[in-house]
């Protein structure tokens, strides 16, 4: 949780045919997983038999169906680049069952709550750094940046800190600040709390930097469903208001969700200009007379010659364009691959193979939809597989919440909740499941939520037996 998000995106080797890299962490993660699994042999694999996992490995087996329809049936991929996307996928979900089993007590959920803290910080102070004192950004947004070049944002760049990209960080900031909400609620130490707020406001103030728009839905939606899982009713108004106050206050946020949907701000802060529409006008040439001049011609009557200006063209109006700010063009851009290209590319790719998909891959690195992309990657069934594992998660936080009173627990389960909305909003518009760096946070974090609900299941367990034993 430490050195994943912190440490940048530099690539170790080079996969022929993507510029998807291997990279340290993924070294890391393999070392790690090792270790679980060897653990695990004298547990008899206790964590695959929660239901959770066995639904993970069930969406891992279609995968595989899927991967081998790809290359034998549809024949629409690189077996080996298919092979490098199924498998990333399972390195991303492996540490769900690395931290199921770390979870013996609430001590270790404290312990990660930790570490996730001082990370944060790590990340604002590195994206403060790029943004106001040049330090470096590695990114993997294109081939050439993908090769580990250190670049310097200008003054209209978005930050990413430490993260591949401005969507990763902002899909980060999201997921912390849903926890944190429940972290604020669930502490009983009052400077713990002010700790967290504090730590919280950076992030969020990181997320503004970012301008991410559908990041910082996601971030109202994460945060309003922790507000009102906790009760904490009064606290909902004033926490949105100031959100979208500040919104507003960053020129750069509000300049493209006015680009967006098409209003003008400028009345609520001077810093949207507006241009009304420019209109092109159409020049003509300055009207020229005739220029006689006289040739005197040898034995002969003057004769007078008439000079005729060269033809000037007439400049129309029927190429000119209205003139738009830097940020709508990127905004309409944005909106125009996705509409236009890289969906309708997914759904194309779904119907050639409802069931199973054309396979990883197949769609390319980017569908900036991750429900069209898990669509058209492994069909309806490798579809229904990734979603009843988050149908089994629902079920047993239902259960839990039938059985505690609110605690700082349940204050945790609420906020993780909440950060799988958010996770679920970022995912309509951002292929946010397969960002590296955001999905192994994710995945941890669903271990943390059904390592908490069981606990709670053993406690249980525990009093029962002790009250027969008392009996």
């Amino acid at each position: 949780m430490l050195f994943i998000p912190l440490y940048p995106k530099f690539p170790l080797f080079n996969v022929p045919g993507t510029y998807v890299a291997i990279r340290i962490e993924d070294l890391l993660v393999v070392s790690v997983l090792f270790i679980w699994f060897v653990l695990e042999i004298f547990k008899g694999f206790s964590t695959l038999k929660n239901k959770v996992g066995k639904f993970i490995l069930l969406y891992w087996l279609v995968g595989a169906l899927s991967l081998v329809s790809a290359i034998f049936i549809t024949k629409h991929v690189v077996p080996h680049i298919a092979l490098l996307h199924f498998l990333r996928r399972i390195e991303y979900m492996s540490l769900f069952f690395v931290t199921l089993a770390s979870i013996r007590s609430l001590k270790n959920v404290k312990n990660y709550g930790l570490v996730l803290f001082l990370t944060t910080i790590g990340i604002f102070v590195y994206g403060i750094g790029q943004k106001f004192f040049n330090w470096p950004v590695v990114s993997t947004m294109n081939v050439e940046f993908s090769k580990g070049m250190l670049l310097q944002l200008d003054e209209w760049a978005r930050i990413s800190s430490t993260f591949a990209g401005h969507y990763d960080l902002a899909a980060f900031l999201v997921l912390f600040l849903a926890l944190s909400a429940g972290f604020i609620i669930g502490l009983k130490s009052r400077l713990s709390k002010i700790a967290m707020f504090i730590v919280a406001f950076l992030a969020f103030y990181l997320l503004i930097l970012t301008a991410s728009r559908v990041s910082f839905v996601a971030y109202l939606v994460a945060v309003t469903f922790v507000l009102l899982g906790l009760k904490k009713y009064r606290w909902l108004g004033p926490v949105l208001v100031l959100s979208v106050v500040f919104m507003l206050l960053s020129s750069d946020i509000s300049q493209r969700y006015a680009a967006t949907f098409d209003i003008d701000l400028s009345g609520l802060t001077g810093w949207i200009p507006r241009k009304e529409r420019e209109v092109a006008l159409v020049l003509k040439p300055t009207p020229t007379k005739p220029v006689v001049k006289k040739k005197t011609m040898p034995f002969s009557k003057e004769a007078p010659v008439v000079l005729k200006p060269t033809p000037t063209k007439v400049a129309t109006a029927a190429a000119v364009e209205e003139w738009k700010p830097t940020t709508e063009l990127a905004v309409e851009y944005s909106s125009a691959i996705r509409f236009k290209v890289e969906w309708p590319r997914a759904l194309r790719a779904f119907a050639k193979n409802p069931f199973l998909g054309t396979g990883y891959s197949s769609v390319t690195l980017a569908t900036d939809n991750d429900y069209l992309r898990t669509l058209a990657e492994t069909g309806l069934l490798g579809f229904g597989a990734f979603f009843l594992i988050f149908l089994e998660i629902g079920r047993q936080v239902l259960s839990f919440f039938t059985q505690v009173k609110l605690n700082l627990e349940k204050a945790l389960v609420v906020g993780i909740c909440g950060a799988i909305l958010g996770m679920f909003a970022n995912a309509v518009f951002i292929d946010v499941f397969v960002a590296s760096k955001v999905a192994f946070i994710f995945w941890i974090l669903m271990g943390i939520l059904v390592g908490i609900t069981r606990l709670r299941l053993v406690r249980q367990l525990a009093e029962e037996e002790n009250e027969k034993n008392n009996f």
